[in-house]
């Protein structure tokens, strides 16, 4: 029997879903602040009065109704402002960010309602009219249609690329970010401090009678010794696909004994040092206590370890007992993938994979062709992965996941590059091979991604790519989230391909950028020949080789197997003009590579060369280039 959860649950966990989603749909030409404190106001009345319980599903979609109902017709309560101690200011938009807003404002409410629900909810185009029927809108038809004008304005997004990230997030990152600088309060204080408290916590506040006065709602105080459990078939029944979702696995599920310790070390209360419990916060995480109630996704016996995985609202901490000591760390949740979660890694080479993925290969980096190895699955839970390093290179282990019942039931590929999430594996093949509208693909059985993806990212981990005379790695393996969550996406962007002057054989010119769990980025350009590769530039917190910046050049000393220098430059395949000035006779550009010979010696020449790239619509390109010398 589906199991039924109170209004305050779903409410609870699907907060700030609900604000953003508020955000989105309120009226763009309100100030932020009022826009954002509107936002709150509405999800904290968006409780029916009934408050039945029932099906998860069932009861966020009756919230959700309400939501979008009281943003598309905010009848005055937008411009409501909670006094001078409410500091609720929005995170500073990025480019994108208040394009998509600009564009949004121009929408009607029924518009802004209808994208949100096809974006951000990702419900089909007949399931988004009848939403917007059930809200009353008298022309869903046209609703839709202006809601599809804004992809050709601005291409679609998925739900993790809509404002709502932690770093870029306009609705929560001002209130939900700063959860650390608050204590948790043990007894009642002033009622302004009592709100800051509360919403800096990701709570729910109810606010009655505008400035006049606050009450907390929601589920009651978390007790410290208590876990969630989901039903096994609980992702049949929902939408979102997320760890929300995930059922309870392993051999130890039900030893509470196990559970209990794994529990104890997350809320601090399991000792440290000498056989105590050794904690550790990785990626960014909070290392304080569960926000609420932790779902339980694994405890099982691996090896000699026994292995426990708690998750709450935005974290997993993963709990060893090993004969050598215990230990609780604590990753970031991580994104969304369009087609559910990525897998966990429990332990070393062992993987927990979502309950709707049915089969499991994986493959190491570096043959021509990928070698596809089946792993067995038990319980979720995968068998040994094989270690794919071999002489001091990165090869992988890649994975293919299979979910006949998701997303078409198309395989998905990964990659482990960090502690627990693991990564998606991107390729974009150079010209004349198009440009896929949502950009690089995956690695995986797709007729124009193999062999050549595989083949590529084999390269690229064995790559210690750098300018003559530095050490600056660019590989997969030098890849380190310092803080920063996990690697959630690799990708290899080869704008160039052709021969290299001076009998130097074939050529490469790739754009390899890793974007982590904060929202960020690190992306590098590099020049692959026989021999190795050159790093011609780094850049970092950018668009550029995504699908949303396509357009950059790059340009750096070459030296051929004769020992000439060259400098050579290559730009993505909308580039109208290529220039360059430098230490060198005038260049010549043939084949999309701009040539300029320089002289034979061990070290390029000295002086500054600038490089100008253009695009179609006379526009600079992003440039990577090496610093002058």
């Amino acid at each position: 029997m589906p199991e039924r959860v109170s209004v305050d649950s779903v409410l609870n966990r699907r907060y700030r879903r609900l604000v953003r989603m508020a955000f989105l749909v309120l009226p763009g030409e309100l100030e932020q602040h009022d826009r954002l404190v509107a936002a709150h106001w509405i999800v904290n009345h968006s409780r029916p009065r009934d408050g039945r319980p029932g099906e998860i599903d069932e009861v966020y979609a009756r919230l959700r109704d309400r939501v979008l109902r009281a943003a598309m017709r905010p009848q005055g309560r937008a411009g409501v402002r909670l006094g001078p101690w409410l500091r609720a200011r929005p995170a500073a938009a990025s480019e994108r960010d208040a394009a998509l807003a600009g564009a949004l404002a121009r929408l009607t409410p029924q518009a802004r309602a209808a994208y949100v629900l096809r974006h951000l909810e990702e419900l089909p185009g007949t399931s988004v009219r009848g939403r917007l029927e059930a809200l009353g809108v008298a022309d869903p038809d046209a609703a839709l249609r202006d809601a599809a004008l804004l992809d050709l304005e601005i291409p679609p997004l998925t739900p993790d690329e809509l404002p709502g990230r932690p770093a870029l997030d306009p609705t929560i990152a001002s209130l939900y970010g700063r959860r650390r600088r608050f204590a948790r309060p043990r007894r009642p204080v002033f009622v302004a401090g009592a709100v800051a408290v509360v919403l800096a916590a990701g709570g729910t506040v109810l606010l009655d009678g505008g400035l006049g006065s606050a009450r907390t709602s929601g589920p009651a105080a978390r007790r410290p010794d208590r876990v969630t459990r989901t039903g096994p078939g609980e992702w049949h029944r929902t939408t979102r696909l997320d760890l929300d979702a995930w059922p309870a696995r392993g051999d130890l599920a039900n030893d509470a004994g196990l559970v209990a310790e794994a529990l104890a070390a997350w809320n601090g209360t399991g000792g440290t040092g000498g056989t105590g419990v050794s904690r550790e916060a990785r990626g960014g995480a909070d290392a304080g206590p569960p926000d609420r109630d932790p779902q339980l996704l694994y405890a099982g016996t691996i090896g000699s370890s026994r292995v426990a995985l708690l998750h709450d609202a935005q974290r997993v901490a993963r709990y060893t007992a090993a004969p050598g000591g215990r230990r609780i760390e604590i990753f970031p949740e991580g994104r969304l993938l369009p087609g559910g979660a990525g897998p966990l890694k429990v332990a070393p080479a062992r993987y927990l994979v979502p309950p709707w993925v049915t089969g499991f290969r994986a493959a190491a980096l570096g043959a021509e062709r990928a070698r596809w190895r089946r792993v067995p699955l038990t319980d979720g839970l995968t068998g040994e992965v094989a270690a794919a390093a071999r002489g001091g290179c990165w090869r992988g282990p890649v994975f293919e996941l299979r979910q006949p019942e998701i997303a078409h039931g198309r395989p998905y590929t990964m990659a482990d590059l960090g502690d627990l999430q693991s990564a998606n594996l991107l390729f974009q093949p150079p010209p004349p091979a198009p440009v896929r509208r949502l950009g690089p693909h995956q690695i995986d059985s797709a007729p124009e991604a193999a062999p050549a993806g595989f083949a590529l990212w084999g390269r690229l981990g064995c790559t210690p790519a750098a300018p003559a005379g530095h050490a600056a790695p660019a590989g997969p393996a030098s890849r380190s989230a310092g803080g920063r969550g996990d690697v959630e996406s690799a990708t290899a962007w080869e704008f160039w391909s052709g021969a290299l002057p001076d009998r130097g054989g074939p050529g490469r010119w790739v754009c390899t950028r890793y974007a982590f769990g904060d929202g960020g980025s690190a992306t590098y350009a590099l020049l692959l020949d026989t021999r190795g590769a050159v790093l011609a530039g780094r850049h970092a917190d950018t668009w550029d080789c995504s699908r949303l910046q396509r357009d950059i050049a790059a340009g750096a000393w070459w030296r051929s197997p004769n020992g000439r220098w060259h400098y050579l430059a290559a730009a993505s395949r909308r580039v109208a003009a290529l220039t360059a000035r430098g230490p060198f006779a005038r260049p010549a550009v043939r084949g999309g590579l701009l040539i300029a010979r320089g002289p034979a010696g061990d070290r390029p020449p000295a002086g500054r060369v600038t490089l100008l790239a253009r695009n179609d619509h006379r526009r600079a390109m992003p440039l990577f280039q090496e610093a002058p010398r």
